[in-house]
């Protein structure tokens, strides 16, 4: 009964830090302004991910979450909303920032299991986490697809990590964040009126990529958990790619992810892309919890197929969108 009370506080919170930044949201500054690079054409507050924010911590004080997960998430999340949301920080400074957050999370973590040769995958474990924060705040673009993209993806890790017997506490954590986001999603789908915001698509990342390694209990875990967030990965990826190729700078915004181009390039509407991006979601992550028993080469399998599966379709979407520009 008390877990219940507590998901339905943070829906709540959720609820209230969208409510909230729609109705002071400008008086505070936290307006998002179209430009040339936007997929919306009007002015829309932005910041309701400090909803997210509050239901993060007190869901972290209920259920007793270890500091190097709470602190970190809220440093980041803070730094996020005053230096990206609220004035701006340099890629660098909001670099430094981000690497210096996942650094205090790992080494604390480091000291508490003991890792021994675990050190030396400190690096590669960094570059997951910072990589994950950012490739999520490049992808909330759209109306209803960070929001939809957290409620599955923490749901998936709810349920992944009571098949393999991870702390409950842990499980309970998921389905607080999954109960923020559809809060959250009450007011920004299917017809945004407030964004999330760098404080909350940063944060989302930086603790989804936290909670993936804390829950896993080996590589293979990681690898089905890390993969709940697949169509993110692969759309920025993919962009990147794209735009290393053609010598473009990665820090400039741009409206060239897949996503974007339904949307700008191919008016689909906003909750269309957003809900496919989560059936997607939904059906790989499914797909890989399905064939863990068959081992790591049928996780593997499913990679593949699933990549050659967007990879195909993505090709298709820019020669569409290319035609059409110019048409």
């Amino acid at each position: 009964m008390k877990e219940i009370t507590l998901i339905f506080f943070c829906f709540l919170l959720g609820l209230a830090g969208a409510w909230a930044l729609i109705w002071f949201g400008e008086r505070i500054g936290m307006l998002d302004l179209p430009n040339k690079r936007s997929s919306h054409n009007k002015k829309v507050c932005k910041g309701a991910g400090i909803g997210l924010l509050f239901a993060i911590l007190v869901a972290s004080f209920f259920l007793k979450i270890t500091h190097f997960l709470w602190f970190p998430s809220l440093a980041i999340s803070v730094a996020s909303f005053w230096g990206g949301d609220r004035y701006k920080l340099t890629a660098k400074q909001r670099l430094c920032v981000h690497l210096g957050c996942s650094l205090y999370f790992l080494l604390f973590l480091s000291e508490t299991i003991k890792m021994g040769v675990g050190y030396l995958l400190i690096i590669p474990i960094v570059l997951f986490i910072v990589g994950t924060s950012n490739f999520y705040n490049f992808m909330d673009g759209i109306d209803g697809i960070a929001g939809i993209t957290g409620l599955i993806g923490f749901l998936l890790l709810a349920n992944y990590g009571k098949r393999i017997h991870a702390d409950p506490n842990y499980i309970t954590f998921c389905i607080c964040i999954s109960a923020s986001c559809i809060g959250f999603l009450f007011f920004n789908f299917p017809k945004a009126k407030v964004f999330l915001g760098d404080v909350g698509s940063i944060l989302i990342g930086f603790v989804f990529s936290c909670l993936t390694i804390l829950m896993s209990n080996s590589i293979m875990d990681f690898l089905i958990m890390a993969g709940f967030l697949f169509p993110f990965y692969i759309d920025e990826i993919s962009t990147m790619l794209i735009r290393l190729k053609e010598r473009e700078s990665l820090i400039v915004a741009h409206r060239r992810h897949i996503y974007q181009l339904l949307v700008n390039e191919m008016e689909m509407p906003h909750w269309v892309v957003s809900v496919g991006y989560g059936v997607f979601q939904a059906i790989l992550g499914l797909s890989l919890i399905a064939v863990k028993p068959s081992g790591i080469s049928a996780v593997f399998s499913i990679y593949f197929i699933y990549s050659m599966l967007f990879i195909i379709i993505s090709l298709f979407i820019r020669y569409k969108a290319h035609a059409s520009k110019y048409h």
